[in-house]
C-alpha cells in the first residue's frame, strides 16, 4: 500500500464519519436556532471540502518515458545513470511535497471534524 493509499484511506475514513454524524444531526430534530446550525454544520462542511481536495487525483511524478526523452538512448552510460539519478530524486521530491499536502488536509479535516463533534454535544 502506497503513501497515496493509505492518505485516501484516512481522508475517505473521516468522510464517512462527517456523513454518519450528519445523519445524526439531521434525524435528531433539534430545536436549535440557526446560529447554532450552523456552528454544527460549517465544521463538518469545511471537513468535507479538506477531505475532496485529500482524496482529489493527482499526478505523481515518474520515471522519464523513453518517447518523451529519446536522448537518454544515445547517452553514455555514466552519464545516463548520473541522469536517471537526478530524475528520481526529483520526482520523489515532487511526490513528498504532493503526499504532504495531502496529508496536512486529511490532518485539519480531522481537527474540524472533532471540533464539529464537540459543537454538538455542546448543543445537545
Amino acid at each position: 500500500m502506497s503513501d497515496s493509499d493509505g492518505i485516501d484511506a484516512k481522508a475517505l475514513a473521516v468522510l464517512g464519519a462527517n456523513i454518519a454524524i450528519l445523519i445524526f444531526i439531521d434525524q435528531a430534530d433539534l430545536k436549535a436556532a440557526l446560529w447554532e446550525f450552523v456552528l454544527l454544520y460549517t465544521p463538518f462542511a469545511l471537513s468535507f471540502l479538506l477531505d475532496m481536495f485529500s482524496i482529489w487525483p493527482r499526478r505523481y511524478a515518474g520515471m522519464p518515458d523513453v518517447d518523451d526523452t529519446p536522448e537518454y538512448l544515445n547517452m553514455d552510460r555514466q552519464i545516463l545513470i548520473l541522469q536517471l539519478l537526478a530524475d528520481t530524486e526529483a520526482a520523489i521530491h515532487h511526490n513528498v511535497r504532493l503526499n504532504r499536502s495531502r496529508m496536512r488536509a486529511c490532518l485539519l479535516s480531522v481537527l474540524l471534524t472533532g471540533l464539529g463533534f464537540l459543537a454538538l454535544l455542546f448543543i445537545l
